[in-house]
């Protein structure tokens, strides 16, 4: 097994196939079959994105040529993040998690303010970022069909042109901008959601990707705007809401979603208000 090494920019459709597999994996050993993995192309775009913009953050692990394993750690403005950490299923527990991580969490220490890692409920994985010194906020996911939700009438559409009012929406909220991972999302044929000023939530992929405001009332318009979008008859889930984001109960309740205890969101020093927010998987 040889040490971790930075990942290139030809290896992006191979640490996709490896995360599906793992999550795959994973879903059956907890009997909770998880979402189905991002079309080829949408992961292509956001794996890409990673590597370009922090090349320092991304690792792999190769066992006779083949990875085994994969980390993608993202930096903006001080504010650390994990965004990808997977080993293979037949090489789980031999301490390739554990390299990868400390690598991972290299990447940007010399700047860093706040620290922020989206986890599964592998409890491997909890075990081991709560040892990092991480604080854990255990978090709802809700998913279902939404019925009757109207789009708030002061939520427009947007595009990236938009992006310099994400961006300061997102310092008021965590400290630092998305920048162009917004863009990254968008060309991921996501779509963006705005109320000028106050918030913007990005929703696509049967999922609300980000949503950040700077009061709760605009938040839960967003929310509401976002499950509005939902074409009838199909799901869309909304993640990460821990209690900080008690916010995000009541219009998803109300939309005839089910909640489920899923996972947790750590933290580690200065990561801003983070409220009203959920964060993003990919982008934090």
């Amino acid at each position: 097994m040889s040490a971790p090494r930075p990942m290139r920019k030809d290896e992006a459709l191979a640490v996709h196939l490896l995360a599906a597999r793992t999550f795959t994996e994973l879903g059956e050993r907890l009997h909770d079959p998880p979402s189905p993995p991002p079309r080829p192309e949408r992961a292509l775009i956001r794996i890409s994105q990673l590597i370009g913009r922090d090349p320092g953050g991304a690792w792999v692990t190769e066992r006779d040529g083949e990875l085994v394993g994969a980390a993608l750690a993202i930096e903006r403005d001080g504010l650390w993040g994990l965004s990808l950490l997977v080993v293979d299923p037949e090489h789980q527990s031999a301490g390739l998690g554990r390299e990868l991580l400390a690598r991972a969490l290299e990447y940007g220490d010399g700047g860093r303010r706040g620290a922020v890692i989206l986890a599964s409920p592998d409890a491997r994985a909890l075990r081991a970022y709560a040892r990092a010194g991480f604080a854990a906020h255990p978090c709802f996911r809700a998913e279902g069909r939404p019925r009757g939700v109207e789009r708030p009438g002061r939520v427009r559409d947007g595009d990236a042109g938009d992006i310099p009012v994400t961006d300061r929406i997102d310092l008021g909220v965590r400290g630092a901008p998305h920048g162009s991972d917004i863009d990254a999302l968008l060309r991921a044929d996501c779509r963006l959601l705005v109320i000028d000023d106050r918030g913007y939530a990005v929703v696509g992929g049967g999922a609300v990707r980000i949503l950040a405001a700077l009061d709760e009332e605009a938040a839960v318009d967003l929310l509401r705007a976002a499950l509005a979008t939902v074409p009838f008859g199909e799901e869309i889930g909304v993640e990460w809401i821990t209690s900080h984001q008690d916010w995000a109960i009541a219009p998803v309740l109300d939309a005839g979603l089910s909640l489920t205890v899923d996972g947790a969101l750590f933290v580690r020093g200065d990561v801003g208000p983070f409220r009203p927010y959920l964060p993003s998987g990919a982008y934090l």
